[in-house]
């Protein structure tokens, strides 16, 4: 019995080719896409599932509150409170922390035995309970004392064979930084970074215990100041987080609450975000480790999916039951023999998911073939391993056979419902409700088609507002040269000299951070005569004379710092002068104060500056000030020229013949800034191309449906024709109600987009406005795509010679 409906099956399938293309190439095209975004997804999936005990790791997060200002919610806290928290909390079962060294300074790290030196990002200096908290997998040494002693080191597998080229590099010497402040460290072990996912993803660790910022960290004892660290603790089995996390006020207000009011800092709030949740719902949290996904983001390419999948279901049911007519005989002499309605809708909905299934394999070498291209659009380094994941092949093969169902439910419904005499009389053989669910479909696909290209026009709109807004500073045609060392520091001078003297650089400054760089220095201030149990958070960053006119920021009173100034002259953003409530024409002969009561220096405004974006346009401008600094970590070229190729070169070239074993480390300004909104440009892309996707989809089921309307219709156009009707009116005829679904489809699915896409554009402070027009350029994008598609058929039809489908009456 299951051998016939197969052989029936494939025979029908065979013999309806256009039919059976137009449906497999709908459904390939839908499983295509959900394959490659459940390959996605899965990728996001999992993140620091591996450690022991991992429901009962977090990471302590600090919410800063201050009266008439936003709070400030980070990922980081005072270096204390980790331990602390242990101490206080027989709940805590161990504490640990990690601070990102590349916020501070560039380390030049190379092997004792070699003279090549690099900068290595995503370099931590962890306590030696690191491995205590979390589960790494090592391949050399041993991870319960690896980070015990100062001066040691654990790196990451691909880092020891860049730095030694072999297996076995235990208790080998590496040079940690430059100059008189170089470090010896010993290595202590060896990790498999590519083993599990974790949001920490180091580089390499650095015991805590080591001079310099560990030190500093361990010796810190301040609850409310210098909130940089990364805070994790591992709690007790079976203890409830949640009435741990009540009890944190009671111990912020027991051990800092001193510490905050000779800050002048507001309220401090501490909470626990468990560890596996940091990668996907970490959305308003600042100062992250490394690339974080979204949990939104996930859902909507689930969601795309799924929509697109339905289109594609969308496509058979409308082609299967407007070609009911064809198997009308072959239902009615089957029923006549005795075949009962279970039995027709089991071959039925066989054959439908006989072709889902094919679909499912057909899109598998398919999606490996695309994995480069894949990649690129999602910033992954996905595999054709990833395709046998347990999950993938059980979720593959459950899309493969609802999807058979769902597309063949309602087909097999009808058609196992048609009469037997009716059938074989050639009467009317469908229900008269079922044009109009096939219409109600067809609007179906355009309101998700509209929907979807209204939302790639507002993501576009936003990523390139984000591109082409006025940043405050003139990011084209800047170079920023990562300094890096003391020795090319104390060569400034000398490098802006020589740089200067390269046909094509317009002018030379530096400063501690690069644009895009996330500044964490900052100070408390207070104004003269004012409460310094209340100061206000402003962000630091120091740089050179001539930093403005090189970045392109405008003086909007007083004037640039000199070689005669002193770092007790500070120039200011307008965002300060708006946080001390000071005008601008007193600026200049205003002052802010720094420290406490005891001891205090009293900084001098010497000029301000304009507001600039120093951060992502996610954030609002905050209070900045700039202070002289005479050993910076970055230089920034302003260049115009057309040969950058020359220019680099001649760079290099200057570079190599002043400072010597540090490596020539340069980045393009733009591009930097362009990185900041990688998940938008990421989101914009994967919705370009999966909305070409599903309007393609809808384009073959629009183009399979006309073909069996016109056929259908082929006499009445041939009657029209001989009657006078022109080709114009027959088109005309053919196309209209596709013309009104269009219409209906442009009402249902303007307002759903509009909602979604100003939900999604509350997370940006500087944002677009979404406008009339792309709903309307939206519906008319639908509107031409199904004139084409309907007209062309359409029009064929209409010039087809009436006596061919006359003459068989």
């Amino acid at each position: 019995m299951f051998k016939n409906y197969l052989k029936i099956a494939w025979r029908n399938l065979t013999k309806n080719k256009q039919q059976t293309i137009i449906n497999l190439l709908g459904l390939t095209m839908g499983t295509l896409s959900c394959l490659a975004i459940l390959l996605y997804v899965f990728a996001q999936l999992g993140y620091d599932e591996h450690h022991d005990n991992a429901d009962g790791l977090f990471r302590v997060e600090t919410i800063i509150e201050r009266d008439g200002q936003q709070p400030y919610e980070s990922s980081t806290s005072s270096p204390p409170i980790a331990f602390a928290l242990k101490e206080d909390f027989p709940e805590v079962q161990e504490a640990t922390r990690v601070v990102l060294t590349d916020v501070f300074y560039s380390m030049l790290m190379r092997a004792a035995d070699s003279e090549d030196s690099y900068y290595e990002s995503r370099v931590y200096m962890a306590d030696s309970t690191f491995f205590k908290v979390f589960d790494f997998k090592f391949l050399e040494g041993d991870k319960k004392t690896a980070l015990d002693q100062p001066n040691s080191v654990v790196l990451s597998s691909s880092l020891a064979d860049k730095l030694f080229g072999e297996k076995d590099v235990l208790n080998k010497a590496i040079i940690w930084g430059s100059g008189d402040g170089a470090l010896t460290l010993t290595v202590k072990g060896v990790f498999d970074e590519k083993a599990q996912k974790s949001h920490l993803n180091p580089n390499y660790l650095v015991s805590m215990g080591t001079p310099g910022m560990g030190t500093f960290v361990q010796n810190f004892d301040n609850f409310a100041t210098n909130n940089f660290v990364y805070s994790y603790v591992k709690l007790a089995p079976n203890v409830n987080a949640s009435q741990l996390e009540d009890k944190l006020p009671g111990f912020i207000q027991v051990r800092a609450s001193e510490d905050l009011k000779s800050a002048g800092m507001g309220n401090k709030i501490l909470e626990l975000q468990k560890v596996k949740d940091i990668h996907l719902y970490s959305e308003g949290r600042n100062n992250q480790l490394d690339k974080v996904s979204d949990i939104t983001f996930l859902y909507f390419l689930l969601s795309l999916a799924f929509f697109i999948q339905l289109v594609a279901c969308v496509n058979f049911i409308n082609l299967s039951t407007a070609r009911a007519s064809k198997r009308a005989r072959e239902i009615g002499v089957r029923k006549v023999v005795g075949a009962g309605k279970n039995s027709l809708m089991g071959q039925f909905l066989g054959e439908s998911v006989l072709l889902s299934l094919f679909a499912m394999f057909i899109s598998i070498p398919i999606v490996i073939l695309l994995l480069p291209l894949i990649n690129d659009l999602t910033q992954e380094s996905l595999t054709y391993l990833h395709l046998y994941q347990w999950q993938i092949i059980v979720l593959l093969l459950t899309i493969g056979v609802v999807t058979g169902l769902a597309a063949g439910i309602y087909p097999a419904i009808i058609l196992s419902s048609i009469k037997p005499v009716r059938a074989l009389k050639s009467a009317a053989i469908l229900p008269s409700g079922s044009g109009n669910f096939r219409k109600a479909l067809v609007v179906f696909q355009f309101v998700v088609s509209i929907g979807l290209v209204a939302t790639v026009i507002i993501i576009s709109q936003q990523f390139k507002f984000a591109q082409t807004k006025d940043l405050g500073y003139k990011k084209d045609n800047l170079i920023a040269l990562r300094i890096g060392t003391e020795d090319a520091s104390s060569k400034f001078e000398s490098l802006k000299s020589s740089f200067l003297n390269i046909p094509g650089v317009t002018s030379v400054a530096s400063g501690n951070y690069a644009p895009s760089e996330m500044i964490l220095a900052d100070n408390g201030f207070y104004l003269p005569g004012g409460n310094s149990e209340n100061r206000t958070v402003v962000k630091r960053n120091g740089v050179s004379d001539g930093y403005f006119k090189t970045m392109g920021i405008p003086l909007v009173k007083g004037r640039d710092f000199t070689a005669a100034d002193t770092v007790d002259q500070i120039i200011v953003n307008e965002a300060t002068l708006k946080a001390f409530d000071i005008k601008l024409e007193n600026a200049l002969s205003s002052t802010l104060i720094q420290g406490t009561d005891e001891e205090t220096f009293e900084m001098r405004i010497i000029g301000v500056v304009a507001d600039y974006h120093f951060a992502s346009l996610r954030e609002e401008i905050q209070p900045l000030f700039l202070h002289k600094e005479t050993e910076p970590n970055w230089l920034f070229l302003k260049t115009n020229t057309d040969n950058y190729a020359s220019l680099i070169a001649g760079m290099e070239d200057q570079w190599k013949s002043t400072v010597s074993n540090v490596p020539f480390d340069y980045r393009f300004v733009d591009k930097e800034v362009e990185r900041l909104y990688d998940e938008e440009k990421r989101l914009g892309l994967i919705s370009v191309a999966f909305t070409f996707l599903a309007i393609f989809i809808s384009c073959l089921g629009l183009f399979g449906l006309i073909s069996y309307v016109t056929e259908q219709k082929k006499k009445e156009i041939g009657i029209r024709k001989v009657l006078g009707a022109s080709v114009h009116s027959v088109v005309q005829m053919l196309t209209k109600d596709f013309v009104k679904l269009v219409l209906v489809a442009f009402l249902i699915a303007s307002p759903i987009a509009y909602l979604l896409m100003s939900k999604w554009l509350q997370g940006f402070t500087y944002r677009i406005e979404i406008e009339w027009w792309v709903f309307v350029l939206s519906g008319g994008f639908a509107l031409v795509i199904t004139l084409l598609t309907v007209g062309m058929q359409s029009l064929r039809s209409a010039v087809a010679n009436p006596v061919k489908s006359l003459r068989t009456e």
